[in-house]
């Protein structure tokens, strides 16, 4: 499908909301790679904005944090970040007044996917660039919302999912009954239960007891927990939680029922990371074996060097514009599962004390913002993560199906060129040379 029929697509459909339309309509060409200038036809000063949901969650501090280091490394002269506690209105207000001051790199995630389409339109209006992580609209490509839209990043849900239950399971040696605390529904909770189901089937000699869907948060966590062990009591034997912040309010009902069973969990908030810490298998009460991180410090940090090197006319090229962003398993032990679970994961691994020197540092990481940068490193340029593109068999991950994708619609082209994507893959390996965590 070509550009303009495209934008025509989208204009008729309705799909994608009105939201959507709008940031659609003025579609650009594909990006082609480094050299191109942006919308200003020349450099402009960094001046990066960060959006948060919550600044009570340790991981969206972690990120605002990444983002004033790296704007500081970066020369900018000025940065921000504002919480929208998951209000899509307060977000919008708070991008407007951000453009009135001529901040001109947004990083961060919209609450709902369904604001990714208007805060691209605003970035458009305001010649401002976007790096997106977690949400995203379904069928809404970087590519089809034009250069602006710098790129979308995310975990590989499933594939980590599948990573920490594996563990999990390891911890239950191989075998017994766990429970399944879920997260509400959408497509990262459902995209973990696809991992967990995976695991289950290397891993036959254990069985789910049951699973009820918290809300990422703690009280959730205490209710489902209380309902899991006033029905199966001591024929749990571990305990799978989708976030942390609902692991932590599970920990406590185990911890209060002297119910000594592994848990994991997923996000690295740093009470989870001291209950790794401080618990053990031979130890009373529950023992917190892991928990994993997609390096919200790193996040923030890197959509500030992504905006820079873009504000400095580089643009990514296709395959770049949907990536997997890696991330860090934590865990007492990293010797005890590393390579030894059924299934091999290309991730990171750190013990619970030098993960919280690097991802709550506090503006004093041991990351390289500069050498990240394209811009100040063409040819020897280190993302210091792991990151891979998203392709076209792997959209599912997204919950991008045939059922939910719009009448007329198509995917950009190069969705269907393997090989540029095997290339992008292999550059962003061979670049790929530090990593704080190892």
């Amino acid at each position: 499908m070509s550009n303009h029929s495209r934008r025509q697509f989208v204009k008729t459909s309705g799909a994608l909301g009105s939201a959507a339309l709008v940031g659609l309509s003025g579609c650009s060409s594909n990006s082609s790679g480094s050299g191109s200038k942006n919308g200003t036809g020349g450099k402009k000063t960094l001046k990066p904005f960060g959006m948060v949901t919550n600044l009570q969650n340790d991981q969206w501090k972690a990120f605002a944090s990444g983002v004033q280091e790296a704007a500081k490394a970066l020369g900018a002269p000025t940065s921000d970040y504002k919480q929208n506690q998951g209000q899509q209105q307060q977000m919008l207000t708070q991008l407007s007044t951000a453009f009135t001051k001529e901040y001109n790199v947004i990083g961060g995630t919209p609450y709902q996917a369904s604001g990714v389409p208007t805060v691209v339109r605003k970035c458009k209006q305001n010649d401002a660039g976007f790096v997106d992580y977690w949400n995203i609209a379904k069928w809404y490509t970087p590519l089809d919302a034009g250069d602006n839209f710098i790129q979308y990043q995310i975990p590989a849900v499933v594939k980590t999912g599948q990573l920490t239950a594996e563990i999990l399971f390891e911890a239950m040696e191989t075998k017994g009954n766990f429970v399944h605390i879920t997260g509400p529904h959408g497509a990262t909770g459902r995209n973990r239960n696809i991992g967990v189901e995976r695991a289950m089937k290397k891993y036959p000699n254990v069985n789910r007891l049951g699973m009820l869907p918290g809300k990422w948060d703690r009280p959730s966590g205490r209710k489902v927990m209380s309902s899991f062990v006033s029905k199966f009591g001591d024929k749990i034997d571990g305990v799978y939680c989708q976030n942390d912040a609902m692991g932590l309010g599970a920990f406590t009902v185990l911890k209060n029922n002297d119910l000594s069973v592994p848990l994991v969990g997923y996000d690295g908030p740093s009470d989870a990371i001291r209950n790794i810490k401080q618990t053990s298998p031979d130890g009373d009460g529950p023992n917190w074996v892991a928990s994993f991180s997609a390096k919200t410090f790193w996040q923030g940090g890197y959509a500030v060097v992504e905006g820079f090197d873009w504000l400095n006319g580089w643009r990514p090229k296709p395959p770049e514009r949907m990536m997997w962003g890696g991330g860090v398993l934590v865990t007492k032990k990293p010797s005890r599962y590393e390579g030894k679970t059924k299934t091999k994961f290309d991730v990171s691994w750190s013990k619970p004390d030098p993960y919280l020197d690097v991802a709550y540092s506090d503006e004093k990481s041991p990351y390289d913002w500069k050498k990240m940068s394209r811009h100040h490193n063409p040819d020897s340029w280190d993302p210091q993560n792991r990151l891979v593109p998203i392709r076209k068999d792997e959209l599912d991950q997204l919950n991008w199906t045939e059922s939910n994708k719009p009448n007329g619609y198509s995917l950009p082209d190069v969705y269907d060129d393997g090989g540029k994507f095997d290339e992008v893959e292999k550059t962003y390996r061979k670049h790929h040379e530090t990593d704080p965590y190892q």
